[in-house]
């Protein structure tokens, strides 16, 4: 019976995987691609233009295309950096064509009545593998990570503090019980609330996001710190218990 628990929780999680990436493209098949290229000589031409990447502010800071301001997907109803001209050229990136937080970020700002709004889905991992500029606004340390197996973290869950950084969307796939829960669009104003008597361990959708934010904390004061290997999807795919 636990067998078949496992894998019928498991399979439940990559069904909102899924799903999350179809309905992402769909809400956004209305908003046109920008290329590389084409972004490229746009730039370089100096044309009006606000580029937005959708990610943290603490990844913003970490690395981002040199001339763009940053716009988290989560936060761009009222954002300051969002144009007045509501028909200026708005372009929001983030890290590839799996990232759906560009998309995400896009669609919001179309329903706030941008109509300018393109998509720039090849994202920053394509800018750098062509050699254009970015800039770092952050100097995070580099840090040794302890990775936890879905059962280590489960054994031991008493005795640490769980940071759940995931959004909204990916906590649709369960919730780990006692674990404090701050989006990482907002880790950088809230880390301050995170108790640090204990080893935190900060755990993600699928452990994309976790050093980032890890070597953040870790700027911050943070000494014992470790992550979930292979993230929230690991932990659903091992078939330890979730909350709704």
């Amino acid at each position: 019976m636990r067998h078949r628990h496992c894998l019928a929780t498991a399979f439940l999680c990559a069904l909102i995987s899924l799903f999350s990436l179809f309905t992402s493209a769909a809400i956004a098949a209305d908003i046109p691609v920008i290329s590389t290229a084409e972004l490229k000589k746009k730039m370089d031409a100096k044309e009006t233009m606000v580029l937005a990447d959708a990610l943290s502010s603490i990844e913003h800071k970490e690395k981002a295309i040199q001339g763009s301001i940053n716009i988290p997907s989560s936060k761009v109803k009222g954002n300051p950096n969002l144009p007045a001209d509501k028909n200026t050229l708005l372009v929001f990136y983030c890290l590839g064509p799996k990232c759906g937080k560009s998309k995400m970020a896009a669609k919001v700002a179309q329903t706030l009545g941008y109509s300018n709004i393109m998509i720039y889905d090849e994202g920053l991992p394509a800018w750098m593998q062509n050699g254009y500029p970015v800039t770092k606004a952050a100097n995070y340390p580099n840090i040794e990570l302890t990775r936890l197996t879905p059962q280590q973290l489960n054994d031991m869950a008493k005795s640490v503090t769980i940071l759940d950084i995931r959004d909204a969307k990916h906590k649709e796939s369960g919730r780990l019980a006692g674990a404090i829960e701050i989006d990482m669009d907002d880790l950088e104003e809230k880390h301050s609330t995170i108790p640090r008597n204990k080893k935190v361990v900060v755990i993600d959708h699928a452990a994309k996001q976790v050093v980032v934010a890890a070597k953040f904390l870790s700027m911050n004061g943070f000494k014992d710190l470790a992550a979930l290997d292979g993230g929230m999807m690991a932990w659903v795919a091992a078939g330890l218990p979730v909350s709704k």
